[in-house]
């Protein structure tokens, strides 16, 4: 109801789950995502540009405006529901207007890389090797992991007594990262894989962001929308 005036307009749109999605998807998923609030009627647009090729099982917020505010942040209040015509009108100005502009043009790695301040660390890393510059990936990633090298804390149980226990740690490098790690549910670790490669063996990096990529495709269903493309390093 809320976009079905962008729908119409918009062919090159679809929405997915709670994303509305610009086609094609490829490499990048650009979208704005309904976020719902209580009980339905409270919710907020935010939108983002997030690289499939991260073996992400859940999409996070990704990048900031210039500013370095949020992309798109529109809360909208219970009041919404008085005028559901009004609201939708608003809710489509708004992205075609606003959230839109911002990201339709971040679907490759030269597109991104002029605009860094919509990505996060991670990406900045996917996004250079993406685009060949694996040098530049290898000092990123030596940069991220070895800041916290040493140890990584393990993920914690809260439930009932358990959050008085001490925090468990493992040892974390990118040298003692292995083919476990590939798709670690900790991205840190994912890091530290990727670097590996680029340490010891930068021809199967590229099939890594391919296997990355079906992992995001796989856990967020987007096969109707995606279409498997080559990635510039491979060019």
């Amino acid at each position: 109801m809320l976009i079905r005036p962008l729908m119409k307009r918009r062919p090159d749109l679809a929405y997915h789950r709670q994303y509305i999605l610009i086609r094609p998807v490829t490499h990048y998923l650009r979208c704005v995502f309904f976020k719902s609030g209580w009980y339905g009627k409270y919710f907020t647009l935010n939108s983002q540009v997030a690289p499939l090729f991260a073996a992400d099982s859940f999409l996070s917020s990704h990048g900031h405006s210039r500013d370095g505010a949020p992309l798109l942040e529109h809360y909208f209040e219970e009041s919404w529901t008085e005028d559901p015509e009004a609201a939708a009108r608003k809710v489509s100005d708004l992205i075609e207007q606003q959230a839109l502009p911002q990201i339709a043009d971040a679907d490759n790695p030269a597109a991104l890389a002029n605009k860094p301040w919509l990505m996060e660390r991670d990406d900045v890393i996917l996004n250079a090797c993406a685009g060949g510059d694996f040098d530049e990936a290898e000092r990123l990633v030596a940069d991220y992991v070895g800041g916290m090298e040493g140890r990584l804390e393990l993920p914690r149980d809260y439930s009932g007594k358990n959050w008085r226990k001490p925090a468990e740690y493992e040892p974390f490098s990118i040298a003692v990262a292995t083919e476990a790690h590939k798709f670690h549910d900790q991205s840190l670790w994912r890091m530290a894989y990727l670097g590996k490669l680029l340490q010891t063996d930068r021809s199967r990096v590229p099939a890594l962001l391919h296997d990355w990529e079906e992992f995001t495709v796989n856990a967020f269903k987007l096969h109707k929308y995606w279409t498997k493309t080559p990635f510039p390093c491979e060019g």
